[in-house]
């Protein structure tokens, strides 16, 4: 039988040795760097084919300044710690995102910090990438690896130059989603003000058309991303590489208890496009059956995710490492995205033995069966995510079955495994 499109871009976990003498050197420019990101500078730092990691804050963990901090800070630049890649090829534009973080919430955020000022996120990322595009002569890679929102000047460099483009695109379409949101603004509109993509302007949207004509290959996470870019760009362009799960934790003992609550955790912003308001209501018809933990941010106010944030065990901000500490004290992981290119969470709660719940949106559903690590529910359905946290509180041994499931299903899909797919596209596009 014929593969399908999807299917045969799809780049398969697989062995790979970097063994040609002249390898590329690539630079990869990312604001942040998050576990994707990451895991791509180390694939390419084992291989000997990192030129460069251009970012802009480069926190030392064992710095004086760590200790006295405050806490909300300090569990954000400890994020920012890269020890697993050599310094000399580490570089930073740090001044602007400086700013941002330590505007915080008050006058100062509104007056600088917001829509496209010169310190917002897309201020940050605007001369993140005017900054990386200048030193491009001076590295002469073989390429460039860029992210969304933060390539369109280092590409234009790059096209002048003749590099290869390499962009990856860890959302889902930007047109594809402001359409799809638009439509829950008015289905749920007391959640309207948490679909902060519909403030994206015309001319963000542009910045990043633009970054998509000059990518020489897309790289995206899922199927689901690769599905909403269907008729905007060439198929042979696209490359899918599934993101990766930490190493598994071990299981706890008494994890299965039947007399508790069942334990259920949310991780990341607490905005309606992650589909917040139907957990809360899911929770709501549940009761005293399960209690809930919030990890993540608040957007703005909003009184019904406000009161939750008061009333549940909520954390706004904790380091990568506490985050998993709190996964393993969990029962079960819900994500009901209306659209997630991936959704690294699901990996890292699977690797903490937790059953997961998501939508078909939810890009890391490449990685799962329904009924074996987990269920996949119907969109905006808080019916249907009460309905399976309710039969994972009345069994237990269930909840211990698929808890096994999700950790072997984890360990297949470790972050090794992606940075050896991730090495063998590199040579296989440059």
């Amino acid at each position: 039988m014929a593969q399908s499109v999807v299917e045969q871009n799809i780049v398969k976990p697989a062995a790979f040795l970097c063994e040609k003498v002249n390898k590329p050197a690539v630079l990869i420019s990312h604001p942040t760097g998050n576990q994707n990101v990451r895991n791509a500078i180390r694939s390419l730092a084992e291989c000997g084919m990192l030129a460069e990691f251009w970012t802009t804050i480069v926190w030392d963990e064992n710095s004086r300044w760590n200790q006295l901090l405050p806490n909300k800070l300090r569990a954000i630049l400890v994020k920012r710690a890269f020890a697993e890649i050599p310094k000399k090829q580490v570089h930073r534009v740090p001044w602007r995102e400086i700013v941002r973080l330590g505007a915080g919430r008050n006058f100062l955020k509104n007056l600088l910090c917001t829509g496209e000022k010169a310190f917002s996120i897309i201020g940050v990322y605007r001369h993140f990438d005017s900054k990386v595009a200048c030193q491009l002569r001076t590295i002469s890679p073989s390429a460039v690896y860029a992210y969304e929102g933060g390539a369109r000047q280092t590409f234009r460099e790059a096209k002048r130059m003749g590099l290869t483009t390499l962009y990856e695109l860890p959302s889902s379409y930007w047109y594809w989603e402001y359409r799809f949101l638009a439509m829950e603004a008015e289905r749920k509109p007391e959640f309207a003000g948490l679909l902060p993509k519909l403030k994206d302007s015309p001319d963000h949207m542009r910045w990043k058309d633009e970054e998509l004509d000059l990518a020489d290959y897309v790289i995206v996470p899922s199927q689901h991303v690769c599905q909403t870019l269907s008729g905007i760009i060439p198929n042979d362009k696209i490359r899918i590489i599934n993101y990766g799960a930490p190493p598994v934790r071990p299981s706890k003992l008494n994890q299965f208890t039947p007399t508790r609550p069942l334990k259920v955790i949310f991780v990341g912003a607490l905005t309606q496009r992650k589909g917040i308001s139907y957990l809360l209501d899911a929770v709501d018809m549940l009761g005293p059956s399960v209690s809930l933990t919030m990890v993540g941010r608040r957007f703005c106010a909003n009184e019904r995710v406000d009161d939750y944030c008061r009333r549940s065990r909520w954390f706004e901000s904790l380091s990568y490492n506490r985050v998993l500490d709190v996964m393993s004290e969990s029962d079960v992981l819900v994500l009901p995205s209306l659209c997630e290119a991936f959704g690294l969470v699901v990996t890292e709660a699977l690797a903490c033995g937790l059953p997961v719940i998501v939508t078909p949106n939810v890009g890391a559903v490449d990685l799962l069966v329904d009924g074996r690590e987990g269920f996949i529910v119907p969109l905006c359905s808080a019916e249907a995510i009460a309905c399976r946290l309710n039969v994972l509180s009345r069994d237990r041994e269930l909840l211990a079955i698929m808890s096994s499931r999700a950790r072997i299903t984890a360990a297949k899909r470790s972050w090794k495994n992606y940075r050896a797919s991730f090495a063998e596209m590199i040579e296989s596009t440059i």
